[in-house]
């Protein structure tokens, strides 16, 4: 079985949603405090650059990538069911 570049996308979509969407709140040196949607917040570090008020999908306690509040928003309500 062939592994092809549009197997990865759809794998590498289906798992993005597989993490709860958080928000970075504050930076404390090379760490971030990110919340998500419940209100429990957690320490990070980070592999790209984002700042407060940054929508984020974490994996492993690191920040690996940056959405939209409407990416959020059908996560919240299509996803979570919230």
């Amino acid at each position: 079985m062939s592994f092809s570049l549009y197997n990865f996308i759809n794998l590498r979509e289906a798992l993005m949603c597989l993490t709860i969407p958080k928000k970075v709140i504050a930076r404390e040196g090379d760490f971030f405090i990110v919340e998500n949607l419940d209100g429990d917040k957690q320490k990070v570090k980070s592999i790209i650059k984002v700042k407060e008020g940054d929508s984020v999908i974490t994996l492993q306690n690191m920040i690996v990538q940056k959405i939209s509040k409407k990416e959020v928003e059908f996560i919240k309500n299509n996803v979570l069911g919230k």
